[in-house]
């Protein structure tokens, strides 16, 4: 499986563009991380096309993101809508905002996002990706398949307050470090926030009294620098407390005594 995940686009000016993610009918849904990424991925189409791929934005901030439940637990056949729209791109970084529909029901929505703008070139050819574009604007490729094994295992440990604590290493060779990126070979952000999840549910559905509990809001998600193959991320998950039937986890990644990653897990339990 690679990391491309915008399929097919229909429509793109300087601010919007309609797209799609096309996946094998029969296959249960698409882990709802890899959802964000298509959408964001979407953005990026749009700023990149915009700067006539001279930049891309990259991932730093994530205002809010919800996941409906159909992003977790029903079946996937088919495509998903995407949509994203840039309320504002200047020359050191993009806001934009985007959502996924599968049939009628929304599956997920990013809302006050910030990418700050890096030479395409750092990462991938210009030409190729500009070659990309024209093919997902002529009709794209082939449905794909959704992962076997996701998110990676982690070395758990869990503090007697109820903090949770792992170790997440990052490989040394995957798959999707051929898309992400050909140049500079990245740990995706948002499989960095699969196992934020991963380390920080338990510590919900314990909050909540039992489970399973399901993220329902990212908030305030801040990648300060990028993970690299064969680093070593130490990550915590900290429970703050239930309101309103929802259970908050806040959650941390720190590399070489410096944090990379932050932010705030909304969990509910669901039926």
């Amino acid at each position: 499986m690679g990391f491309l995940f915008v399929d097919r686009i229909d429509a793109l000016d300087e601010h919007h563009a309609r797209g799609h993610l096309d996946l094998r009918p029969g296959h249960t849904a698409l882990p709802p991380w890899l959802v964000l990424e298509a959408i964001g991925q979407l953005a990026a189409w749009v700023a990149m096309a915009r700067t006539d791929f001279a930049s891309r934005p990259v991932a730093a901030l994530v205002g809010e993101a919800r996941l409906g439940a159909t992003a977790w637990r029903e079946t996937v056949g088919g495509s998903v809508e995407l949509t994203a729209h840039l309320e504002r791109l200047d020359g050191r970084a993009v806001l934009y905002s985007g959502a996924a529909v599968c049939g009628d029901r929304e599956i997920a929505r990013l809302t006050r996002c910030v990418g700050p703008l890096l030479p395409v070139a750092l990462f991938d050819d210009p030409e190729v990706v500009r070659q990309r574009l024209a093919t997902l604007r002529s009709g794209g490729g082939a449905p794909r398949d959704v992962p076997a094994s996701f998110p990676p295992a982690l070395d758990l440990t869990v503090d007697a307050d109820g903090v949770r604590r792992a170790r997440l290493q990052v490989p040394d060779e995957a798959p999707y470090f051929t898309d992400h990126f050909p140049r500079r070979r990245v740990f995706p952000a948002t499989l960095l926030a699969a196992a934020l999840d991963a380390l920080a549910a338990p510590a919900a559905e314990a909050a909540l009294g039992g489970g399973p509990a399901r993220a329902v809001v990212l908030r305030d998600y801040k990648v300060r620098a990028f993970s690299e193959p064969g680093q070593v991320l130490d990550i915590v998950a900290e429970p703050e407390g239930v309101a309103d039937g929802l259970a908050t986890v806040r959650i941390s990644a720190v590399m070489d005594g410096k944090r990379t990653a932050s932010g705030r897990f909304d969990y509910r339990v669901e039926p």
